[in-house]
């Protein structure tokens, strides 16, 4: 039971970093502005609709898969999120 309800927080998440990202694509984001350079736009579009895909894997493999199912949530997600902060520590000013 507890597993159940640590993935719908984790999930939770997930949505609430995509429309994040999403609502941020002509504003400011963080320290960058995404309106002025359209790599960090378009990374952060298709980070934001992976992310949301994930969220709909993890919701089904919640209600239909086994326990240890859910891993497959937990590692697309972590990848997905550290993937993008990695790649927003790259970027050059």
């Amino acid at each position: 039971m507890i597993i159940q309800i640590l993935m719908v927080v984790f999930i939770l998440f997930l949505l609430a970093l995509a429309y994040n990202l999403w609502s941020h694509l002509d504003k400011k984001f963080l320290i960058y502005s995404p309106g002025e350079n359209k790599r960090l736009q378009n990374t952060m579009k298709f980070t934001a609709i992976l992310l949301v895909v994930i969220s709909i894997v993890g919701v089904l493999i919640l209600l239909f898969g086994s326990k240890e199912a859910n891993f497959i949530t937990l590692i697309l997600g972590s990848i997905t999120a550290a993937s993008f902060s990695i790649y927003l520590g790259n970027i050059r000013g």
